[in-house]
């Protein structure tokens, strides 16, 4: 409340008011015409005749891997298989690998990334631990439960698919960046402790500067998916609009039993919908930093089994209980997902009905025609709304001054 004040005083205070809401109100329009970023996949049903992801390939990796004994970090096995994945790798990739302490350990993570030659700038990442449980806590045998195991599902399998995708990706065409990500120390937590897991990622994620993560689109993890009898929902902790983007992509591959694959086949029941199942592993980092993250993964392990039992972490993790069939069902979910474009993010009108078609991330430079159109609309509003402004504020300011006078 003003007091002991003239009505002349009194003019200031009111123009400012009045500025302020002519302000607000502007302001309030350019936020109408705000734009959002979502998924907008093609129709993976026109693209699913060109998949050439090599399942017996995955299925033969498998064997290899597990052929070199348990890939603890810091181990000869581990520092082999990453040496193998560069060798075969890095006609198309550029490998970086980075080493980092936690506790007894040093982990060793490895980054592929493929950049085309002209790309959008936006990151699809896909995410495989690849290193081997330390130990056989669940083993019936209990004299074998502080040896390590195989891992051939928990580890090989998801190594094993994003090996074959590093082949395939560079003859996509795809017109965007894909970083394949070999995580370290994701299995080598303790029951019941939280924190002890996902130390590659983790680390991984606590070092990513702020433009390279504002560029990816989509951070999927691929973990334990080789098991003969797949079954797989989404999990906490995960962006709802990517995992949406799964749903079209595995129906028109036939793994939902409710709906019908692209020769109208009624799917097999490998992916449901509609449960959501609790899990700790690589997603959980990049959720919790705001990356949006999805998590393909089969946590019951074996037929007929519940959640996290069967032979998940005991010695009969072994090369014969994964198949390629279950191995080809992710790897062309995976190669569906970039052929359909599923995974990038485009602009989007909140309101009105001009839908813009371009890719914008925070460090992206290819920009459409009709964004350069809308684009110039907007910046034309807003130069219109300041110069109307600013001549009402100058009337009533000449105003105000005339009645002083």
């Amino acid at each position: 409340m003003l007091t002991g004040t003239s009505k002349a005083n009194r003019r200031p205070v009111i123009v400012f008011l009045m500025l302020a809401m002519l302000l607000s109100g502007f302001a309030n329009i350019a936020s109408a015409e705000k734009s959002d970023l979502e998924y907008q996949g093609n129709d993976p049903c026109d693209y699913v005749e060109n998949l050439t992801f090599d399942m017996f390939s995955a299925n033969d990796s498998i064997t290899w891997q597990t052929d070199l004994g348990p890939r603890l970090p810091g181990s000869n096995a581990s520092a082999v298989l990453r040496q193998s994945i560069m060798e075969n790798l890095s006609q198309s990739w550029s490998f970086e690998e980075s080493s980092h302490q936690r506790e007894n350990f040093t982990l060793t993570n490895l980054v592929g990334t493929y950049s085309p030659t002209v790309s959008n700038g936006q990151n699809v990442v896909l995410v495989a631990h690849y290193d081997s449980r330390y130990m056989a806590e669940r083993d019936s045998n209990e004299s074998l439960r502080n040896l390590p195991i195989d891992g051939a599902n928990d580890g090989a399998s998801g190594v094993a698919v994003l090996i074959e995708m590093g082949k395939i990706i560079p003859k996509l065409n795809l017109s965007h960046d894909v970083t394949l990500f070999f995580t370290d120390a994701e299995d080598q937590g303790a029951r019941g402790d939280a924190d002890t897991w996902s130390y590659g990622a983790t680390a991984w994620v606590d070092n990513l500067t702020e433009s390279f993560q504002s560029n990816i689109s989509a951070y999927i993890v691929i973990d334990m998916i080789g098991d003969e009898f797949l079954d797989f929902t989404k999990v906490d902790y995960t962006s709802d609009d990517l995992w949406d983007t799964v749903i079209p992509i595995t129906a028109a591959l036939g793994m939902i039993e409710s709906e019908t694959d692209c020769d109208g086949n009624i799917g097999l029941p490998i992916f449901n919908p509609n449960i959501t199942r609790g899990v700790i592993d690589d997603h959980i980092p990049a959720h919790n930093s705001g990356i949006p993250a999805i998590n393909f993964i089969d946590i019951n392990y074996g037929e007929g089994v519940r959640s996290f039992e069967g032979y998940w972490h005991t010695h009969q993790d072994t090369a014969d209980k994964v198949t390629a069939e279950s191995l080809g069902y992710i790897g062309h979910t995976l190669e569906l997902g970039l052929l359909s474009s599923a995974w990038l993010l485009h602009e989007v009108e909140v309101e009105g009905e001009i839908n813009q078609e371009n890719i914008t991330l925070n460090n992206f430079e290819i920009v459409e025609n009709n964004e350069e159109i809308t684009v110039e609309k907007s910046s034309l509003i807003g130069y219109l709304a300041i110069l109307t402004v600013s001549i009402i504020l100058i009337i009533i300011l000449a105003a105000d001054i005339s009645l002083k006078l």
